[in-house]
């Protein structure tokens, strides 16, 4: 814990860089959670099942060639957090706004319940909790900060609790495919025809945005690995895909049998599990799934709050796991579609600035800009977002990301080139 406190906003000496299987790991547990199965489910509401696997296999490719890679390299090679990095694209408040409360702390803290209060449902599905919806409110609060312990400790105990989900993860899906095809069959799997005709970009954004908050704060992690593109490369293949992969397939394996069991939403799985019966061991594990989600959210959430008010990360990462639990409470998982699409519009422009202004302007130096507000940044992600949010054509994560990217560039490249011309003598 000391480690961590010590370098939440200082550089990682080479001597304290970790294997890359431990972001590796964090990554996989971020993954190999029920959220992953909900998108999946969420995307047979509008696509055919080939249409859907192929949407949320694009999807991955993209969230890991134009978000984690790139992001990842970054913290890498400074050694820094998303938000100390923030100030070489938005200044020293304006990376506060954008990168410590856009990209994480809100979307971080909104998952953190959304997380808990699956959790939380999951484990009242098997056991009776005594005092009604009292009583689930004071155990979803209870469990909530619970929760937040390990990311409190900091990165290793957080890859540990990750290393238990996978098997936990595999047997769960296992599982759930099997008891889905004991009820449906792959031919009807093959000749599913979904409620509405939505296109393929509609699949490929939902899937980009139910895990592009963990791909933009990744360099939060690999900076605390050695700066290498195999170790990144290595770290984002193990991180995303697998589990990424098996949770999708059985998420569309039993949101096809949903109608069939009575359960209007086929994203929401734990219902969907609760009608195929699924034995109350598989939705315990379900409940521990949940924790290695919400690890990461806490643990970046922490982060980003202390860049914004100073003062202990500890105490952020306890503080975003309150809120997030009184979040669950509140019922917050029934915005699951909207908050995917809300977050797909914010968040890609920040990432572009951050990546455009690292790679493209400073040629991979980091360069912290000395104003509070530095305006090229923060152009950027207003007209980015305008932007994603108005695109109805293509992917909006991805036009918000390049739209972003190239309104970075030319604004700060006049705003520059204005500061130069200013400061030659009359």
């Amino acid at each position: 814990m000391r480690v961590e406190e010590e370098y939440a906003e200082k550089v990682i000496p080479s001597d304290k860089r970790r294997h890359w299987f431990y972001v590796g790991s964090v990554y996989f547990g971020m993954t190999a959670v029920i959220v992953v199965c909900m998108t999946a489910g969420g995307l047979m509401h509008g696509l055919s099942f080939m249409n859907s696997l192929i949407a949320m296999v694009i999807g991955l490719i993209l969230l890991f060639s134009l978000f984690f890679f790139p992001l990842g390299k970054i913290g890498a090679e400074v050694g820094l957090n998303t938000y100390v990095l923030g100030e070489c694209a938005f200044g020293t408040l304006g990376s506060k706004i954008a990168t410590a409360l856009i990209i994480t702390a809100i979307p971080s803290i909104a998952w953190y319940g959304i997380e808990t209060e699956i959790a939380v449902k999951a484990l009242a599905s098997v056991i009776t909790i005594p005092g009604g919806n009292i009583g689930m409110e004071i155990l979803t609060f209870i469990f909530g900060i619970l929760f937040a312990i390990p990311p409190m400790i900091g990165i290793t105990s957080m890859a540990w609790i990750n290393w238990i989900g996978i098997p936990v993860m595999a047997i769960i899906v296992i599982y759930g495919i099997k008891l889905g095809l004991s009820l449906a069959g792959w031919g009807a799997i093959l000749s599913f025809v979904p409620a509405e005709d939505l296109s393929l970009t509609w699949g490929i954004n939902i899937q980009i945005a139910a895990l592009i908050v963990g791909c933009c704060f990744v360099a939060d992690y690999t900076r605390w690995i050695n700066n290498s593109s195999r170790d990144i490369t290595l770290a984002g293949l193990f991180g995303l895909f697998p589990a990424s992969i098996l949770l999708g397939l059985g998420g569309m394996v039993m949101a096809l049998t949903s109608a069939k069991l009575g359960v209007e939403q086929t994203w929401n799985i734990v219902d969907v599990m609760v009608k195929l019966d699924m034995p109350g061991m598989a939705l315990i594990l379900i409940f521990m799934l949940q924790w290695t989600t919400c690890i990461t959210a806490a643990y970046s959430s922490g982060l980003a709050l202390k860049k914004l008010f100073g003062g202990s990360r500890v105490f952020y990462t306890l503080l975003s796991a309150v809120i997030g639990s009184i979040l669950a409470i509140t019922g917050i998982v029934n915005y699951f579609l909207s908050f995917l699409g809300l977050i797909a519009i914010l968040i890609p422009p920040v990432a572009g600035a951050i990546i455009t202004e690292y790679y493209f302007i400073s040629h991979r130096k980091f360069k912290p800009k000395s104003q509070m507000i530095y305006l090229p940044g923060i152009i950027s992600i207003i007209i980015g977002g305008f932007m994603s949010y108005f695109d109805v054509i293509f992917i909006p994560a991805i036009t918000g990301l390049l739209s972003g990217s190239l309104i970075y560039y030319f604004v700060s490249s006049l705003y520059n080139r204005r500061i130069q011309l200013n400061d030659v003598p009359q």
